[in-house]
């Protein structure tokens, strides 16, 4: 299925923006490159886009615009060079950009001396249903929809690192729901729908004309625990001056949302864990578990300190709490929590400390 969804021209344009994983949540990269217009090669021209490409970065690996209020991050915008790794200018639909990259290491060291949240690559993926006006009657935005709202989408993805996915709309969609179930937000329709896409959140939303404006409105919905009872996790609503301003305004909420619940301050205590991976039949997987771990926004440091048989131990430094840490982890594709059947339901395993224990799928 997967094959097929990439075939899509929103679904092409994630997939060379992210590495899409089996299931769910998307290793986002990019995260430390942007991509600024500019009229000229001239050096003022340079400097102003160096400074705003470094903004874009710090956006993308916050997930929030509050960050930029920093004192500490107003100070380095006025050097970008100091943390620049590489610049140049690409010509794109006749429009000169100044496309820059920066050294990764050093955004983040930053934002940890800032005490600012760091949202890690790892970022769940959200599938969009979106009813909207369009051909003079009430349509559902797809994937391969021409519209400009469908652009914003995805330009607004890449500006954010916030995955998002669009509709197909193929003929089984088409019979299975319509615009009114979306406005209606009925999400148990619309999940009935939706099983194809590896999705960790439902977005319905909601854009109607009001006179000389727009009302717009968001549901987000865990994917996987929805049914007709399922009140939306977060919900966002309001007026604009157009389709456009909605969705900046909407997709803008969405990336506030996730920023508070995924990316990870430092808070300054000494807070330590431990996770238990079992299952361990190769080096070269407990190798692949440890470098996870280190790059985690929640983790400082990560020492293997017991291995026994296939199962083995690391210790944990964390820059948030343990509650940051599971929430990380349950992101991650290759990661699953050891649930083995016990009188007819399931029930994680867990170690002696009466923690979960994880397993490292082999590809």
């Amino acid at each position: 299925m997967l094959k097929f969804l990439l075939k899509s021209s929103l679904i092409a344009f994630l997939y060379c923006l992210f590495s899409i994983n089996s299931v769910n949540a998307v290793e986002v990269s990019k995260l430390d490159e942007a991509n600024v217009p500019v009229s000229s090669r001239a050096v003022a021209e340079r400097d102003k886009a160096l400074k705003s490409a470094l903004e874009q970065v710090i956006i993308k690996n916050t997930g929030t615009a509050r960050s930029l209020n920093n004192s500490l991050i107003q100070s380095q915008l006025r050097n970008p060079d100091t943390l620049l790794s590489q610049y140049g200018y690409i010509e794109q639909n006749g429009q000169l950009l100044l496309t820059a990259s920066f050294e990764h290491r050093r955004i983040v060291a930053l934002l940890r001396q800032a005490q600012l949240p760091v949202w890690g690559t790892q970022r769940p993926l959200t599938l969009f249903w979106v009813a909207m006006p369009g051909e003079g009657d009430t349509i559902i935005l797809s994937d391969s929809s021409t519209l400009a709202e469908r652009k914003q989408f995805s330009d607004f993805s890449d500006a954010r690192g916030i995955p998002v996915l669009l509709p197909i709309l193929d003929l089984d969609e088409l019979m299975g729901i319509n615009p009114n179930d979306i406005k209606g937000m009925f999400a148990d329709i619309v999940a009935s729908v939706s099983g194809r896409y590896q999705a960790d959140f439902l977005a319905l939303v909601a854009i109607d004309t009001a006179g000389n404006q727009v009302r717009y409105r968001l549901n987000l919905y865990n994917k996987a625990t929805v049914d007709s009872l399922t009140p939306p996790i977060f919900t966002f609503n309001g007026t604009a001056e157009n389709s456009a301003q909605a969705v900046t305004a909407m997709m803008t909420a969405l990336g506030e949302y996730y920023f508070t619940k995924y990316a990870i301050a430092d808070t300054g205590a000494q807070q330590g864990a431990s996770v238990t991976f079992v299952n361990i039949q190769k080096m070269a997987q407990l190798v692949e578990v440890e470098k996870y771990l280190k790059q985690l926004s929640a983790v400082k440091n990560a020492t293997l300190t017991h291995i026994q048989g296939h199962t083995a131990t690391f210790s944990l430094d964390l820059f948030g709490s343990e509650t940051d840490l599971e929430r990380l982890l349950s992101l991650e594709p290759r990661i699953s929590v050891v649930a083995p059947v016990s009188a007819g339901e399931f029930s994680p395993v867990v170690n002696k400390a009466g923690k979960p224990v994880y397993e490292w799928r082999l590809p």
